[in-house]
């Protein structure tokens, strides 16, 4: 009974441990860090328009550095990433389209930042991150000079939405890690706890 008992809970454990091996790869991007959209598309009917928006809460420095990747489902570069400065205050548009479209581009819209890649269809997800080696120290001297706060792309407020051309039409794209980023509060209206947090 002893080793058959024995038995059963080294191979749960095992199980546990292939489980949280296997799912780490999913869970690879930390959101306390970075941003990352789960869906983007392009290809000869569509497109993805992302706008990232500088707020200019307290806290934030006065400029932020942004780099974009579209990686494809099978975990490859669509195109070559790109990075930016926001000022406070700004927006900066983003397209991740195929190559040579003829009415989204660098030439028809030259304040946006592009993503091209191939006219084929491709999907993936879209990670943010900060060109800041060290995003999570506060920056300046808390002088007048505007510079003062945390250059964190958390921080940031970001929409977008994956469009199909034909019938201009589409659907919205979610972001976790941003500022507007979706949690279950640990308290609900009655008092419950969520997941085991709250009264």
């Amino acid at each position: 009974m002893k080793i058959k008992l024995f038995t059963r809970f080294s191979q749960a454990t095992a199980l546990m441990l292939l489980i949280a091996v296997c799912t780490g790869n999913a869970f690879a991007i930390e959101n306390k860090s970075r941003v990352v959209s789960p869906y983007w598309q392009s290809d000869s009917t569509s497109y993805t328009f992302i706008a990232v928006t500088h707020p200019s809460l307290s806290g934030m420095a006065s400029q932020i550095g942004v780099t974009v990747n579209a990686i494809q489902k099978d975990q490859a570069a669509f195109g070559t990433a790109t990075s930016f400065t926001l000022s406070a205050g700004t927006t900066k548009r983003v397209f991740i389209v195929r190559t040579q479209q003829s009415a989204i581009n660098p030439t028809s819209i030259s304040t946006a930042a592009f993503i091209s890649g191939t006219t084929n269809f491709e999907h993936g997800h879209v990670r943010f991150d900060p060109v800041a080696s060290n995003p999570e120290q506060r920056t300046g001297t808390g002088g007048t000079g505007g510079i003062d706060g945390w250059r964190d792309v958390t921080m940031l407020s970001y929409w977008g939405a994956v469009v199909i051309e034909t019938n201009t039409t589409g659907f919205a794209m979610e972001f976790i890690g941003d500022m507007h980023d979706s949690e279950a509060l640990a308290v609900n209206a009655d008092n419950a706890g969520v997941s085991g947090v709250g009264p």
